[in-house]
């Protein structure tokens, strides 16, 4: 829905005038099913593109690649463990046993 102000206008049309309930029903599935591209390309293979070879990455690859972007000493990783440690000493302080 793009304009909520004309459903609306139109909707409300739609039960005043007999039968166009089902007209407003018909339009509205009508939109949603016609595309405004006559033929979308969005998967139209485009000249030069082929298919992309998997590379495969060992574990230990993958792992050095993860820790290099996030290190363990970043601002960001301090501030998770700080709040990981609140929400346990909060859920061990609060046990009933």
């Amino acid at each position: 829905m793009t304009n909520p102000v004309v459903h609306a206008i139109v909707l409300i049309a739609a039960i005043v005038v007999p039968g166009g309930l089902l007209l407003y029903f018909a339009w509205r599935a009508a939109r949603k099913s016609i595309s405004f591209k006559g033929k979308p390309n969005h998967m139209a293979q485009k000249e030069g593109s082929g298919n992309i070879p998997i590379q495969e990455s060992t574990p230990q690859e993958a792992r050095s690649a993860f820790e290099a972007m996030f290190p363990k000493d970043s601002l960001r990783g301090q501030s998770r463990r700080k709040q990981l440690d609140r929400v346990k000493a909060f859920r061990h302080r609060n046990s009933k046993k």
